[in-house]
């Protein structure tokens, strides 16, 4: 065998049993702190689950901060109602800042809308679907509900929103106020399920 100039056998053999020893040593020594090392990882995953578990999502109310006269009417609609108005077969949306189509002009004079965005869903008939999201002073449900009741319609308020119906020469309508927003909606044919108590929890809660 040829040997490598200046390695010499005597050095080296001791040298290799001397770390194989070293090696052996500190593996004996970790072995024993393994288990808590596994605790201490274990927990570490545990506890960061367990916080982000426990950290709230948070949700904004979209009528918080809402401007009406810059929203589109997508982002006032929740998503399933959205759907079911588009998968309409023939129902068209136009979009407007025009005032509420409510029969109710007095009622329209004293809220004073500051602001309004209106979304018109007509069918191939010509029947429509009118709603009208609409700025008002904060203290226009105690004014709304004077007036409504006054008109004959119904009305009742739930979780801090005012909610008015009735029929009237415009249709069937829905009014409600809380805060400062209004939602008037006109309906003269078809109508889906919930429409108004949809808006209001996507609105309000």
């Amino acid at each position: 065998m040829a040997r490598v100039p200046g390695r010499d056998n005597r050095i080296a053999i001791p040298a290799i049993v001397l770390s194989l020893a070293i090696v052996g040593a500190l593996v004996w020594f970790a072995v024993p702190a393994m288990p808590l090392v596994m605790a201490w990882a274990g927990g570490t995953a545990g506890n960061a689950a367990t916080m982000l578990a426990a950290t709230p999502t948070l949700h904004a109310v979209v009528a918080d901060g809402l401007d009406v006269a810059e929203a589109d009417c997508r982002e006032l609609y929740p998503t399933d109602l959205w759907n079911e108005l588009t998968w309409t077969a023939d129902a068209i949306l136009s979009q407007s800042t025009a005032g509420p189509t409510t029969a109710m002009t007095d009622l329209v004079s004293a809220l004073a809308p500051t602001a309004t965005r209106t979304c018109t869903w007509t069918d191939s008939s010509g029947q429509a679907v009118v709603t009208t999201f609409a700025t008002v002073s904060a203290d226009a449900a105690g004014i709304a509900e004077a007036s409504l009741r006054g008109q004959g319609f119904s009305c009742a308020t739930a979780d801090g929103t005012l909610e008015c119906s009735s029929t009237t020469d415009a249709g069937n309508e829905h009014q409600s106020v809380r805060g400062a927003l209004w939602v008037a909606t006109v309906s003269s044919a078809w109508y889906p399920d919930d429409y108004d108590q949809r808006i209001a929890i996507h609105l309000w809660q």
